[in-house]
């Protein structure tokens, strides 16, 4: 299996390269790809990677780092794409040597340069440690590991100097090849010809065979002939070896021509949109781009930023949820180069993180209602930004606004599988704690940290957290904040709860959820009745638990709400469970099941396949609940929980283990369990419900893959899917498939809402995991 993000245009060329890498990877257990920027790396790297998940078939993973900025945050992201699970904020990098001991696999890692020591260690310390591992790693500049064979990505092949070639020869040289298939996908009709031949010669010798240069090249074709790009190049190369200071490498110079020459195609506004809109990370949405970048330029704000994307500095991604937008990583650091001459970098930083701040605020606000899907959809797509703010704000002291940040996004880190990112966020925030005036934002900050530290089974670190609390709460109340005495109230009763003291941790809870009410927050109200509810069930006080479950099932189903109605109707179904009603459980579980999905939450979705398990058993059905578990331990583990340590569950979890390990023989047990566990997240939901055929029964002797007729996808949709991996767009979806616009883009959000995705990218990657689940 490869893990990572498809490509949306094929690669052209290099076969010399991809078997010179194949054959180094087989001779050496560290391989780094180097040169400059835009050389090629990462799309060689990728390939190389697909090409040899035949060979590593337990694993192939790709770790991209483009988006990781922060050291401490490598283990995360590394553990994240290997689906490992992070118990605490603090990573362990034994955690990942000891999970990859014994495997056979190959590991990418993409985009080093910025985290050059932090890669070396982790990478040493994996050789060290896992003999079955090779590591393939991109990067400007070597790691400086010890047996690391370093491979320089050449340019593109092309004509050599004062060598003559008719225009039918050419084609099989791939920096031409390239430049013309670009541009003929921007200029429909452009071609090679005998009257062009010479001056994309002499360009893509010019630009010494580089595919980041070439692709600006051809992106001007609409306004430039290649011999007037001919011209205007050789004048840059010109000013660029005069204008350099210093000792820059000459693939750097050749690149810095291109950009330095792309950028003085531009008008100023152009300019410094550009340089402005370099402070995001991951791409942005319009409305974003002109909230942080674009408010100078008032109604021009258009116009200039669709020349941007005109010239390819700005890239345009049709999504199923609108248009989004990004620069490549090349252009966006060029940007923020600039940006920083011009002093400016302080001033739109801090835009950017107003801008984000007021989402997240937004988010919180508006979560309890009707809109929590597209909610998700938007911060998933915004994550990378949501860091840059928070990095932002601790970076400059204002703990306030870091705060805010984590505490207004509590159920994006929940459900994307957050939790340990969002504990190393609010332990750097705490950290300046004493700054901030008390009240409501470090009183929720505190509330949602212990909350946390609690799902992970992290007592101490929830103790600690609480003490910050009660230290609070020995301080004279402000009139105006009766919020804060409802956090502490909360944040105490779940400790409590956790740590065994359940009935006073329902009484505290409670006593908040009425403070809640009278101050109108309906979310925190709702979470403390469903946690409230749960713990009462859990102690056998059936009838108080399922009236606090019923009110906020009753407040939420009334604003179309589905998050925290959906943990609420799974504590009543596993109270329906324990009456020896399996009918009602069983119908409830999968209501709630659909739910998740449609959310996309992880957290959910494996405590739904958790209860599901236990209703198997009471039904004799012991083949699907070690189906059920081994999948719900699969996301488990994603989301560094631990179940069988849980409080409350971990008693419940084990009574199913036992009940399912008596009702089948050892070998059939283990089978089940581990095909549940390599069904990825959209099949095993399939599977919970019995939607298929295939679904009804585990698939035992295919876990990876059970066939065309278990993907959750129609036919249509099945084929729209295949041309997102292909790289169309939606109106090229809608021509190759004889649809309207609409239609083509009904389907993608369709496709993105079945799978839990949301960027065409994702689903580019799962065609290219199930090609057997998907049509020709």
């Amino acid at each position: 299996m490869v893990v990572g993000r498809a490509e949306t245009n094929p690669l052209v060329g290099r076969r010399r390269e991809l078997d010179t890498i194949k054959r180094l990877l087989e001779g050496h257990r560290l391989v780094t790809l180097t040169g400059v920027g835009g050389a090629g790396k990462t799309r060689l790297a990728r390939r190389v990677t697909s090409d040899l998940s035949r060979v590593y078939k337990e694993a192939a993973w790709i770790v991209e780092l483009a988006d990781v900025t922060d050291p401490d945050l490598l283990g995360h992201g590394v553990a994240r794409a290997i689906g490992l699970q992070v118990k605490s904020a603090d990573f362990d990098p034994a955690l990942i040597t000891e999970f990859l001991a014994g495997r056979r696999a190959l590991l990418t890692i993409d985009n080093c340069e910025h985290l050059t020591d932090a890669c070396a260690e982790l990478v040493e310390d994996i050789l060290d440690s896992c003999p079955g591992v090779r590591v393939l790693t991109t990067s400007q500049r070597a790691l400086g590991v010890r047996a690391e064979s370093l491979f320089v990505v050449p340019p593109l092949t092309m004509p050599s100097p004062g060598v003559e070639v008719p225009v039918e020869g050419l084609g099989q040289y791939e920096s031409i090849s390239l430049f013309v298939e670009r541009a003929a996908a921007i200029e429909p009709g452009f071609s090679l010809t005998a009257g062009n031949a010479p001056a994309i010669v002499e360009l893509c010798r010019a630009l010494e065979g580089i595919p980041l240069a070439l692709e600006l090249a051809a992106a001007r074709i609409r306004v430039l002939s290649p011999q007037a790009m001919l011209e205007r190049l050789e004048d840059r190369y010109q000013l660029l070896n005069r204008g350099f200071r210093g000792k820059v490498p000459d693939r750097q110079r050749s690149l810095e021509a291109s950009v330095n020459w792309t950028h003085d195609l531009c008008t100023d506004d152009e300019r410094r949109l550009w340089a402005e809109l370099s402070v995001f990370r991951g791409g942005f949405g319009f409305d974003a781009a002109e909230a942080v970048a674009g408010g100078w330029l008032g109604d021009a704000f258009l116009d200039v930023l669709d020349s941007l994307v005109e010239r390819s500095v700005v890239r345009r991604d049709d999504l199923g949820q609108g248009a989004r937008f990004r620069m490549l990583e090349t252009l966006r650091l060029y940007g923020a180069r600039e940006l920083e001459r011009a002093g400016m970098t302080a001033e739109v930083r801090r835009r950017h993180r107003d801008h984000f701040l007021g989402w997240a605020l937004h988010f919180g606000e508006t979560w309890t209602g009707p809109d929590q899907v597209a909610l998700l959809g938007e911060m998933h797509a915004d994550h990378a930004n949501i860091r840059a703010a928070l990095r932002d704000a601790i970076e400059t002291g204002d703990t306030r606004d870091a705060l805010r940040l984590v505490g207004s996004l509590e159920q994006f880190w929940i459900t994307g599988g957050f939790v340990s990112e969002a504990r190393r966020w609010l332990d750097q925030a705490l950290a300046g704690a004493d700054s901030i005036e008390r009240g409501p934002t470090l009183s929720a900050g505190l509330r949602v940290g212990v909350w946390f530290a609690l799902m992970q089974v992290d007592f101490a670190s929830a103790e600690a957290i609480m003490q910050g609390l009660r230290l609070l709460a020995q301080e004279p109340v402000a009139e105006d904040d009766p919020v804060t005495p409802a956090e502490i109230a909360l944040a105490e009763g779940v400790l409590a709860g956790w740590n065994g003291d359940t009935e006073r941790g329902v009484d505290l809870i409670e006593a908040a959820v009425a403070r809640f009410a009278d101050v109108g927050d309906l979310s925190t109200r709702c979470f403390g009745l469903v946690i409230g509810g749960m713990l009462a069930g859990f102690i056998g006080q059936a009838e108080r638990g399922r009236a606090a479950l019923l009110e906020a099932v009753a407040l939420t189903e009334e604003r179309s709400e589905l998050y925290m109605r959906s943990f609420g109707l799974a504590i009543l179904g596993v109270l329906a469970l324990a009456d020896g009603d399996r009918d009602a459980a069983t119908s409830t579980l999968r209501e709630v099941l659909a739910m998740k999905r449609e959310l996309g939450d992880q957290l959910g979705t494996a405590l739904t396949l958790e209860f599901l398990a236990w209703v198997s058993v009471a039904e004799g059905r012991g083949e699907r609940a070690a189906t059920l578990m081994g999948s719900a331990t699969s996301i488990w583990n994603t989301l560094g929980i631990v179940l069988n340590a849980l409080p409350h569950f971990a008693e419940r979890r084990e009574q199913c283990e036992q009940a399912t390990r008596s009702a089948l023989r050892p070998e059939d047990y283990d089978r089940a369990t581990a095909a549940g566990a390599a069904m990825d997240r959209a099949v095993a939901i399939a599977y919970a419900l019995e939607e298929t055929s295939v679904a009804q029964k585990p698939a035992v002797t295919r876990p990876r893959h059970a066939g065309r007729a278990s993907s959750p996808l129609t036919r249509r949709e099945q084929q729209v899917a295949v041309l997102v991996h292909e790289g169309l767009s939606n109106q090229q979806i809608a021509e190759r498939l004889v649809l309207s616009t609409r239609t083509a883009e009904a389907h993608v959000e369709n496709i993105l809402r079945k799978l839990g995705f949301t960027s065409r990218t994702a689903i580019a990657s799962w065609v290219a995991e199930h090609q057997d689940e998907v049509s020709d």
